[in-house]
């Protein structure tokens, strides 16, 4: 079976194995961008940090104001269930990336697996 036709980030030859009719194993190949791209979710939890951080920053602002008698407690409790309701959003969209970025591997992963089991049938 031949090797990918790509490099390395380190300009050294890729040692992955390609799928019949391709020139490049599933981490290269260009068909596969789109997947690569979904699984690629760093920027999508710094983005999440960041909100979080806001979040906590508003209801930090939020419980001094009460302190100061600037917001009323009635108005102050609205706010904590919008953010709370917001929180949990937060989360739902979080879950629903890790389940896509695991769903992205666990293609490559099976992708991977079928590209060994047809070199080995070629080579016995």
């Amino acid at each position: 079976m031949a090797k990918c036709a790509a490099f390395t980030h380190k300009g050294r030859p890729c040692k992955g194995l390609v799928r019949a009719g391709s020139d490049y194993c599933p981490a290269h190949d260009p068909a596969r961008a789109d997947a690569r791209r979904r699984s690629a979710s760093k920027a999508a939890r710094c983005k999440l940090g960041g909100e979080v951080r806001s979040l906590k920053d508003r209801l930090e602002g939020l419980a001094d104001d009460v302190l100061a008698g600037r917001v009323e407690t009635k108005v102050a409790n609205v706010v904590t269930q919008i953010v709370g309701a917001y929180t949990r959003l937060l989360e739902v969209e979080r879950k629903v990336k890790e389940t896509e970025e695991f769903e992205a591997r666990l293609e490559a992963l099976e992708e991977e697996q079928e590209v060994q089991r047809e070199w080995e049938s070629q080579n016995t």
